[in-house]
């Protein structure tokens, strides 16, 4: 989502993340990291393979929660509101084509 939307491409995601860092709210921000955090409890557990960390299914629906949150506000959101704006864009363009026939017509 970060290299599709905000067009940010670095080699690693940590650099991708700081790359987001002026462009979101302080607290998405924040969250995101937050959620690379965690992933990072589970992808690079250490030299000890016996010490898991759980995550309960609240902490989880947090997580994915924010990844719905972000798709909802980077790409539903955008996409309606572009639909909003080429509807007023088009209702201008008529009205100026129905002005023209008019004054055409006297």
């Amino acid at each position: 989502m970060i290299r599709n939307f905000w067009d940010i491409k670095k080699n690693t995601l940590i650099e991708e993340i700081a790359g987001l860092e002026e462009k979101v709210d302080a607290k998405t921000w924040q969250a995101i990291d937050s959620l690379r955090h965690v992933g990072n409890i589970g992808a690079y557990m250490g030299k000890d393979v016996n010490l898991i960390i759980d995550v309960d299914p609240e902490e989880a629906g947090q997580l994915i929660w924010l990844i719905e949150t972000l798709f909802e506000e980077w790409y539903i959101d955008r996409h309606e509101k572009d639909l909003k704006m080429q509807k007023i864009i088009q209702v201008a363009q008529e009205k100026t084509l129905q002005k023209k026939s008019t004054n055409g017509a006297k």
